[in-house]
């Protein structure tokens, strides 16, 4: 099981680096094209939107993977000595998870193929980032609550 943690996590880190290089030759490209005065780059500027989305949502999984995403230092400062604590945080967040899943499959069900403005991609290259933050922080909260049943004490 810490196997395939730990290469879900490498994957997304791999895929959360292409994202990161991507988002920087289209800000790169919608730059030279507007100093050049090239007008068929305008996409570029709409493309670095979703990019930037999906930077955040990848790095809000893998901070939260690693423990150091944002929290109150009051929740999180007993988190390693009790368990009973460490599920109670888990569960808040299984229930933020739950959250992104409803909407993002309500917002999918609504508009998921209504086109882009620019490059007229559908819309749920953008909306599908919120159901992909909720699934994957659901699996860790759920992951996390197990382990902490398992232990002992």
């Amino acid at each position: 099981m810490k196997r395939l943690a730990s290469s879900a996590v490498f994957v997304m880190t791999i895929v959360g680096v292409l994202v990161v290089v991507a988002l920087i030759l289209s800000t790169g490209l919608g730059a030279v094209g507007r100093y050049l005065g090239l007008s068929g780059i305008t996409w570029s500027f709409e493309m670095v939107g979703i990019l930037f989305l999906w930077t955040t949502a990848i790095g809000a999984v893998l901070s939260e993977v690693a423990g150091e995403n944002v929290s109150i230092d009051g929740n999180t400062s007993t988190s390693g000595r009790n368990r009973w604590f460490r599920i109670y945080h888990n569960l808040i967040l299984l229930t933020v998870a739950a959250a992104f899943l409803w909407s993002g499959k309500a917002m999918l069900a609504r508009t998921a193929f209504v086109p882009t403005p620019v490059m007229r991609a559908p819309s749920w290259t953008v909306q599908s980032i919120i159901v992909f933050m909720g699934a994957t922080l659901a699996v860790i909260a759920i992951a996390r609550i197990v382990s902490a049943f398992r232990e002992r004490g």
